[in-house]
């Protein structure tokens, strides 16, 4: 399995059935759905202990309070200092705040990960 479906799985259970997980970039469906969307943003060279990094995005749904995107994001960070799920090690940064082109709440947050 790979870092990604690692880190699909980890936020998956963190997050709940209420966000739809995309992997690559953002594809907008139901402006009332929640996006998760997970980036491979590269890493340091593959050696014997794998480091690669990952952007993931959330975005709410339009019209909804700032604050369910906000405590997914937190939620997030809290679970990586808890667990790293059956990643060596997951380590998120803090969150970055903007909004959609139609408003909606938008979280980025950097995500490193080590994995063999």
């Amino acid at each position: 399995m790979s870092a990604a479906d690692e880190i699909r799985n980890f936020l998956a259970s963190v997050l709940g059935a209420g966000w739809r997980i995309q992997f690559g970039r953002w594809m907008d469906g139901a402006k009332d759905a929640r996006y998760a969307v997970l980036k491979p943003a590269g890493g340091l060279p593959a050696e014997l202990v794998r480091r690669p990094l990952f952007t993931l995005i959330l975005i709410g749904a339009l019209g909804e309070e700032v604050s369910i995107a906000s405590g997914a994001a937190e939620a997030v960070i809290e679970a990586t200092r808890t667990s790293a799920g059956t990643l060596v090690l997951i380590q998120a940064g803090e969150p970055v705040s903007s909004f959609t082109d139609d408003g909606r709440p938008m979280f980025e947050i950097a995500i490193s990960t080590i994995t063999n």
